[in-house]
Formats: C-alpha cells, sequence, structure tokens
C-alpha cells in the first residue's frame, strides 16, 4: 500500500532542511525524510533534479506548512538589508516567484510579496491563489501524443519483447507529481488507452512466442 506521505520540498542537504524539521516537530505536523543519491527520478515527470534530501507530508498538511513557513519568514523580511538581491528582480519576475512557490525558498516567497507590496502591486490572497491554480492547471495538462513511442510499442509489443511490455505500461501508468502534492496521468486519455493495449498485445505475443520457440525446440 503506498506511503500516505508525498514530497513536499527538497533540499541539497539534510542540514538545509533543519528549519522546516524542527517547525514541523513544534506544530506536531507528521512528516517523512529521504535522501536520494540519484540525480533523477523516473518516476514523476515532475521533480527537482539536482535535489538529495527530501521532506515528505500528507497532502492535507501542505497548505498548513506553507502558512506556517511563511509566518516566520515574515519577520525576517523587516531585516533584510535593500541590497538582497530580489530587490533587483522586476515585477514581473517577482510575481513568478510567488506563482513557482516550490521552486523557491519560503523565505524567497515572503520576500517578493513584501517587494510588490512595497511597489503598490496587488498581491491579496486571491491574487496569488489565481496565480498558483493557472500554473498548476499548466503543470497538469498532459504531455504531447506519444506517437512515436506508441508505434514502438506496438511494434516491439508484436514481437514479443520486454521494452514494448515497458513501454505499454509507462503510457497507461505514469504520472506527473505536482507541487501541490497531486499526482496526475502524464499523458492523454487517449494515449493510456493505446499503452494498455501495447501491454495487452505484449503479454499475449510473449506467451505465443515462447510456447513457439518451446514448440520448435522439442
Amino acid at each position: 500500500m503506498p506511503s500516505e506521505f508525498i514530497q513536499y520540498q527538497t533540499f541539497l542537504t539534510a542540514e538545509a532542511a533543519q528549519p522546516l524539521l524542527q517547525l514541523l516537530k513544534q506544530q506536531e505536523i507528521p512528516f517523512e525524510t529521504s535522501s536520494d543519491q540519484h540525480s533523477f527520478d523516473p518516476a514523476f515527470a515532475y521533480n527537482a533534479t539536482r535535489a538529495q534530501f527530501t521532506v515528505k507530508l500528507r497532502q492535507q498538511d501542505f497548505l498548513t506548512a506553507r502558512g506556517l513557513e511563511a509566518a516566520v519568514n515574515e519577520q525576517r523580511t523587516t531585516e533584510v538589508e535593500d541590497d538582497h538581491y530580489l530587490f533587483g528582480f522586476t515585477d514581473d519576475e517577482l510575481f513568478d516567484i510567488l506563482a513557482k512557490p516550490d521552486e523557491w525558498s519560503n523565505f524567497d516567497v515572503t520576500l517578493a510579496r513584501r517587494i510588490l507590496q512595497q511597489r503598490g502591486r496587488d498581491v491579496s490572497e486571491d491574487t496569488v491563489q489565481l496565480l498558483r491554480q493557472n500554473r498548476l492547471a499548466a503543470l497538469a495538462r498532459p504531455e504531447k501524443s506519444q506517437r512515436t513511442w506508441i508505434v514502438a510499442g506496438y511494434a516491439l509489443a508484436l514481437l514479443g519483447g520486454v521494452i514494448g511490455l515497458f513501454i505499454g505500461w509507462h503510457l497507461a501508468s505514469h504520472k506527473k507529481l505536482l507541487p501541490d502534492g497531486r499526482q496526475v496521468p502524464a499523458f492523454a486519455a487517449a494515449d493510456q488507452t493505446h499503452g494498455r493495449r501495447i501491454l495487452a498485445l505484449g503479454a499475449v505475443s510473449l506467451v505465443i512466442w515462447t510456447a513457439l520457440r518451446w514448440y520448435l525446440q522439442e
């Protein structure tokens, strides 16, 4: 049975994650951690490629954790000197940070919001949520049709190859992990259907080719 804990935030080292872990412990929010020595996780289309240390939360705790981090960082932003690099960002670049909180530290997100407020820009909760919802909708869209892989999958499945089975499984079941913790199909429904058909064809072909080889050896 899959764990209810899913990726919330990633760090280059375990030490960098300690402020977040301390906050979670103080607020009694359950979490899990893992260290990944690989640079790429093929299970998901959406992942930080260089992160080594991962903090995992239950999906229902994502918003609570981000709110707690923002509250802690709110005071820190008032102490930042004007030479901080974010002060050199344009308004559009700062709004981009607000739209992509998973790609920036929570401190940077909080500071970007404060700078925009100082510039008189609308950074109300509704505005920020709309930015993030639009981005999530874009990330959740299925990938373009995998026509080349579909053709290759059918061909290899007919030959009884294991690679054909893998292609079918990949098309039918591959997921994207979104920043809010949701997992959505990576491919369009039509491609998923092809994947299931390739799987079935590959399984049948594998049985037939195996039986044929066994028969010819007799």
